[in-house]
This record gives C-alpha cells, structure tokens and sequence, in this order.
C-alpha cells in the first residue's frame, strides 16, 4: 500500500475521514460536517440534484439534511485508495446505515467515493459522493 505524506497509510486515511463525516452526520452538527471539506469542496448524493458546491451551499445542504426524522453514515468494505502530493482519490464499497430518531435502523449497500487533500487541519474532502448502486434491468440505457 503506498503511504501518503508524513507516511501515513492511504485506506485508514479514507476511512478515518468518511467516519469523521458520518459523526458530523449522525451529531447533526452543520459546522464540524462542513469543517470535513476545503471551503470549496464539492458532494454529491444519489438523488437527482443532490449537491453542494462550496461552503455556502454545504450549509444549506446540511441544515435541511439534519430536518429529516433520521441520521445515515457508512461501514466501509472493500476500499481501493491512491495518493499523489498532499491528494488521496479513492472509491469503496460501503453500506450506508440509517437510524431513525424512533430507533429502528435500515441498511442498504453503497458505493462511496471521493478525493482528500491533506491541510493544517488535517484531511479534508475535495469531493465526495455517495451512491446507492442501480440494480440491473434488462432495458438499454443507451443504444
């Protein structure tokens, strides 16, 4: 596994960073979510127009996020990670866990992926996606 500055291991980077957001996500603490990006950062979520450019946007995105009657984070699986200067770009499996403010939980797989960049702050996303795989039909998507 190649390590990335300060010798640091690439996977147990992605996966201490995509466990700090799922905190942020689970406190339903707006500041510390947006604080796991650089200020123009950028995320993506798997439903149509899901997405925040930039801190400003972030703030907006998580406050009505955090209305919502539950809270989601990711286990992560299987991870393929690579770093190059002060950037780690990684994709991984995951299963995103949602938990309900009544108490059950739902779990559903998930494809997560993303780029870090490391900063005085420690590392912080870029870009991070997360996905719900589309399950297989048997019509063409293009043809």
């Amino acid at each position: 596994m190649a390590s990335t500055p300060g010798g640091v291991e690439s996977v147990p980077v992605v996966e201490a960073a995509v466990a700090r957001l799922g905190e942020c996500l689970r406190a339903r603490d707006v500041a510390a979510a947006i604080g796991c990006f650089v200020s123009d950062g950028a995320l993506y979520g798997d439903d149509v127009g899901e997405h925040a450019h930039g801190a400003e946007e972030m703030e907006w995105f998580f406050a009505e996020l955090f209305e919502e009657d539950f809270t989601l984070a990711w286990e992560l699986g299987e991870t393929w990670a690579r770093h190059r200067g002060d950037l780690v770009w990684f994709v991984c499996g995951a299963e995103v866990v949602v938990r309900s403010d009544e108490g059950w939980e739902d779990r559903a797989p998930f494809q997560v992926s993303g780029v870090l960049r490391a900063t005085g702050g420690g590392w912080r996303f870029e870009l991070f996606n997360a996905s719900q795989p589309a399950r297989r039909t048997d019509s063409l998507l293009a043809g």
